[in-house]
C-alpha cells in the first residue's frame, strides 16, 4: 500500500495505546542545555557532545525494532519508511517489520564498521525497505546531479567533487525527508566527532584517528574531513545546512526524537533547538550563543514545518565580510573562491601540472610572489589544507614549482695505508679512523709480534671511518684463521670491501677463533657525489626553459552573488537542486 508521509494523524485510541506501552516524550532534565549559553563554533559544538555523548545503549536488531515501534508508526500501525513509499505494518514490538532493515543513514563504514555506540545509535537508525537500503550504500547524502537509478523513493546518482577531481556516488531522499536527515548527520557529527579540545572520539573514531577517509569506496572520503570541528566536507555542509532550512522540523521528528529519548535517554539538540544548527555550520558561526534569541520545538509557538527555531524579535544575523582568495598557476588565475571573514580555506584546487615536464616539481602555494627565482624554499609554502592561515583580506595564492639541476661534486680519490706494529684500540691516520673493539667477543683485540698482526678475536669489531670511503683492502698476517669477516653496509669479497660509505663497520664471525689484521688500504673522497639544487619559481618563463602549461581546473562549481551554484553540462542548479538555467 502506497502512503503519503506528509500528514501524520495520532487518533486518541492510537495515543493512549502507545502511552499504555510505554512512557512516551520522557521529560527533559532540568537545565539539560545551559552550559551552552555564550559559546561559539568548536567551543560550543564540543560542549553539546559532551551533553549527549554518554547515553544509553541500545542492542542493534530486536532493540533497534522496539524502538521503531514506537518511534516510526503511524496511526495505523504502518512503519514510516523514509526510503520507499510502500510502507508495510508492524507486529509486536521489537519485531522486524517484512521486507525492512535497519539502516544506518550516516553510513557504518564512515568509522571504521566497529560495532560501538555509534553504530547502534537510534537517532541516525531508520527502518529502511532492503533495496533501497543496499542501492545506497556508504553514499554521502547529496544533490543528484547525474541519475544513474532510483530505488524506492530514493535517488541514486553522481556528483563531482572539485579537490580530489573525481565523480562519486551520492543519495537523495525525497524533500519531506532532507532535512530529518541533515540533523541525524548534525546529531552524529556532534556526538562522535571532535570535542572542544579537537581531540577525535575514542571508541568510535580511533580506528583512522577521526573519520575514515583513506578509501574511494567509502563515502567518507567525499563527504567528511578530519581538518577541524565541522566534520564536514564544505560541499556536503553546504547541502546539510540547506536542507535543513528547506525542511523544518515536523511533528513526524519530534515525535521520533522523543521516542528515542525515551529509550537513549539523550536528546537531538539540533531537533529540540534548530537554531542551534546555524550557530557551528550556518549564518551564525563565529558569534557567541544567545539562548534567549533561540525557541525549542517543544514551546507553544514553534509551528512544526514551518519554525526554524528563531524566536521573532531576536538580533538578525550580522552580516560577515567575504574575502577573495584566488588561485595562480604560473602567473594565470586557475580558480577563485569566496571566503567568510575568519574562516581558514577548506579546499583546494586541483594539483596544477609543473611547468616542464622533465624538469619541474609542483611545491606546494605561497601568498608572497616570488620575483624570477630563488635557491632556497619560500618562508610561507603551504602543502596541505590544515597549514593554511585565516582569512582575513583577498589574497592570492601562487603554485610554487621547483627546478631541479644536477651537479658532481667532490675531489680526486685519496688512499691511505695502516701498518700494524702494536696493540692499538683507536688509530687516526691522514683523515682515516680505524677503531678495534671487543664489542661481543670474550677477548678483546691485541697486537701478537708472532704474524706480526693484530690479532681479532670472534665477534670483535672494525670500525673504519673516513669521508665517501669506496675501497677498503685488507693485508693478514701469517698464520691468519679463516673466522668469517662480515660487513654492515657494502660488498666484502675478502680481502677487498667495495661501496661509498663514511662508515664501515666489520665483525669478526663464528664463536671462537681469529683473523690477524696486519694493515689495510683505505680509499676514500674518491667518488663524485651528487648533489641535486632547485630553483624555486611562480611564474615560469624562456629564461628558465620551461614551458608554460596551464591547470587543469574542472568547472562545476561557481559562486554568483555569494551563492554556490552547481553545473551540469550547459544547466545551472542551486544547491537545493532547483535549475536555474
Amino acid at each position: 500500500m502506497k502512503h503519503s508521509p506528509l500528514t501524520i494523524n495520532l487518533s486518541p485510541l492510537f495515543a493512549l495505546l502507545l502511552v499504555a506501552q510505554i512512557s512516551f516524550a520522557e521529560e527533559m532534565p532540568a537545565g539539560y542545555y545551559d552550559g551552552i549559553e555564550g559559546l561559539q563554533d568548536s567551543i560550543l559544538k564540543g560542549t553539546l557532545k559532551t551533553i549527549i555523548r554518554n547515553h544509553t545503549v541500545i542492542d542493534y536488531g530486536d532493540g533497534s525494532w522496539e524502538v521503531f515501534y514506537y518511534a516510526d508508526q503511524d496511526s495505523n500501525g504502518y512503519c514510516m519508511d523514509m526510503y520507499c513509499d510502500d510502507w508495510k505494518k508492524f507486529g509486536a514490538p521489537g519485531s522486524a517489520v517484512s521486507g525492512c532493515n535497519v539502516e544506518h543513514s550516516f553510513a557504518k563504514s564512515w568509522w571504521g564498521g566497529a560495532k560501538n555506540d555509534a553504530y547502534k545509535d537510534c537517532y541516525h537508525l531508520n527502518p529502511s525497505n532492503s533495496t533501497a537500503n543496499s542501492a545506497r550504500s556508504n553514499y554521502p547524502l547529496g544533490i543528484v546531479t547525474k541519475l544513474v537509478k532510483t530505488s524506492g523513493s530514493l535517488k541514486i546518482g553522481t556528483q563531482h567533487h572539485d579537490s580530489l577531481n573525481v565523480d562519486f556516488n551520492i543519495w537523495e531522499p525525497k524533500d519531506e525527508y532532507k532535512g530529518d536527515f541533515a540533523r541525524a548527520y548534525f546529531y552524529m557529527a556532534t556526538c562522535y566527532g571532535k570535542d572542544k579540545y579537537g581531540a577525535y572520539d575514542p571508541t568510535v573514531c580511533s580506528a583512522y584517528q577521526g573519520w575514515r577517509l583513506d578509501n574511494k569506496d567509502v563515502g567518507s572520503r567525499f563527504a567528511m574531513q578530519n581538518d577541524n570541528y565541522l566534520e564536514f566536507q564544505p560541499w556536503e555542509q553546504e547541502v546539510l545546512i540547506a536542507w535543513h532550512r528547506q525542511d523544518p522540523v515536523s511533528v513526524k521528528e519530534i515525535k521520533r526524537a522523543d521516542a528515542v529519548s525515551n529509550f537513549q535517554h539523550n536528546r537531538n539538540p539540533f531537533i529540540d533547538y534548530p537554531y542551534l544548527a546555524e550557530y557551528i555550520w550556518g549564518e551564525r558561526a563565529g558569534e557567541e550563543l544567545n539562548m534567549a534569541n533561540l525557541m525549542a520545538s517543544f514551546e507553544d509557538d514553534f509551528v512544526p514545518g514551518v519554525s526554524n527555531g528563531w524566536r521573532e524579535g531576536g538580533e538578525p544575523p550580522t552580516p560577515k565580510p567575504k574575502y577573495g582568495v584566488t588561485w595562480s598557476v604560473n602567473g594565470e588565475t586557475a580558480l577563485v573562491d569566496s571566503i567568510v571573514e575568519n574562516k581558514k580555506i577548506s579546499a583546494l584546487p586541483a594539483t596544477p601540472v609543473s611547468c616542464s615536464t622533465t624538469s619541474n616539481t609542483f611545491m606546494g602555494w605561497t601568498n608572497a610572489p616570488i620575483s624570477g627565482h630563488t635557491d632556497e624554499a619560500p618562508a610561507t609554502l603551504y602543502t596541505k589544507i590544515a597549514d593554511f592561515p585565516v582569512v582575513t583580506e583577498d589574497v592570492t595564492f601562487y603554485a610554487v614549482f621547483a627546478k631541479r639541476d644536477t651537479i658532481s661534486q667532490g675531489a680526486a680519490p685519496k688512499e691511505t695505508t695502516f701498518a700494524f706494529t702494536t696493540t692499538v684500540a683507536t688509530v687516526t691516520q691522514d683523515d682515516v679512523t680505524v677503531t678495534f673493539a671487543q664489542a661481543g667477543g670474550s677477548n678483546p683485540p691485541k697486537y701478537y709480534d708472532s704474524g706480526e698482526a693484530i690479532r681479532c678475536y670472534a665477534k670483535n669489531t672494525i670500525t673504519i671511518q673516513a669521508q665517501s670511503i669506496t675501497s677498503i683492502t685488507f693485508t693478514f698476517g701469517s698464520g691468519d684463521g679463516s673466522n668469517e669477516i662480515t660487513a654492515d653496509k657494502g660488498t666484502f669479497e675478502t680481502p677487498t670491501w667495495t661501496g661509498n660509505a663514511d662508515e664501515i663497520v666489520f665483525t669478526i664471525g663464528g664463536n671462537s677463533g681469529h683473523r690477524k689484521i696486519a694493515g689495510m688500504k683505505v680509499v676514500y673522497n674518491g667518488e663524485q657525489i651528487q648533489v641535486t639544487t632547485s630553483r624555486y619559481l611562480t611564474s615560469c618563463d624562456a629564461t628558465e626553459d620551461l614551458e608554460n602549461e596551464q591547470i587543469s581546473v574542472p568547472n562545476r562549481k561557481i559562486m554568483r552573488d555569494g551563492q554556490l551554484l552547481i553545473i551540469v553540462g550547459d544547466q545551472i542548479y542551486n544547491i537545493l537542486g532547483i535549475k536555474l538555467q
